[in-house]
């Protein structure tokens, strides 16, 4: 296979996918791997400065909510399945200084409302909106991987860190399991040292297919804060004969709280 997977993930995704913009993105994702120690300091650097930012989000990020449009495509054969799902993710803090807590609730299915009691609307507990960054860059993962700093074409173009297991991975009880022969990149904006799109591939394991995962970041406004937070992911994947092709587009950010009403005896 010649196609680097990202290349392979949207490729695959536009073919079958008329319903949806097909997403884009002109960044460097084949620069090659550098080995040279001046790289690896910068590396090491630019990693820290990853680290520091993700637990700076889980630190200061407010209750949130956004918009989400799932574009969902399924194959098995000649079969060919386009749908498409709104609804709204939250991201809360259970307790001041607590960790957050994503949920996904969907509304729409297809241009139909979902019914309040239908279970394909219930929220879901998950970690796709957090939980790719917090993968690689969170102070307890970080000693599970290994990060290579590729040359810079020009000082505006975006760093891009390629990512692999480290050779201590199988003995650090902290590490996720089932990764691997993983293999990932992060590109990061040089102005702001923010990350931007992050991007891991697992290899087949049984009758599972590789399995591509993506997620763009820009920067969302929230209150009088700006933060960089995810504004689309893509994923692809198999089983068996079945593939399933699956963009999510975030939108429309803003703090929320949940508010609770009291009814007294004197109110009832």
């Amino acid at each position: 296979m010649l196609l680097h997977p990202i290349s392979l993930l949207l490729l695959s995704f536009s073919a079958l996918n008329t319903h949806a913009p097909a997403p884009t993105s002109n960044a460097p994702l084949s620069a090659p791997q550098v080995k040279s120690s001046a790289i690896k300091s910068d590396a090491d650097e630019l990693v820290d400065r990853l680290v520091q930012n993700a637990t700076a989000l889980h630190s200061i990020l407010p209750s949130i909510t956004a918009h989400e449009v799932v574009h969902t495509d399924t194959s098995r054969g000649i079969f060919r399945r386009h749908s498409q799902g709104e609804g709204t993710v939250r991201v809360s803090r259970v307790a001041s200084g607590g960790s957050l807590k994503e949920t996904h609730e969907m509304t729409g299915r297809d241009g139909k409302p979902i019914a309040s009691d239908d279970q394909k609307g219930a929220a879901q507990l998950a970690d796709g909106f957090i939980g790719p960054q917090d993968m690689f860059f969170s102070r307890r993962n970080r000693p599970c991987f290994s990060f290579a700093l590729a040359p810079q074409p020009t000082k505006d173009d975006p760093l891009l860190l390629h990512i692999g297991l480290s050779p201590e991975y199988a003995s650090l009880p902290q590490c996720p399991s089932g990764l691997q022969g993983l293999t990932g990149i992060a590109l990061v904006d040089p102005a702001t040292r923010q990350l931007t799109h992050l991007e891991r591939t697992i290899p087949a394991a049984g009758d599972a297919l590789v399995r591509v995962v993506s997620t763009d970041y820009a920067p969302s406004s929230v209150g009088d804060k700006t933060f960089w937070l995810p504004a689309l992911t893509l994923s692809s994947g198999a089983q068996g004969k079945t593939r399933v092709f699956t963009a999510v587009y975030y939108s429309d950010y803003h703090q929320y709280a949940a508010t609770v009403t009291v009814l007294t005896a004197a109110s009832r």
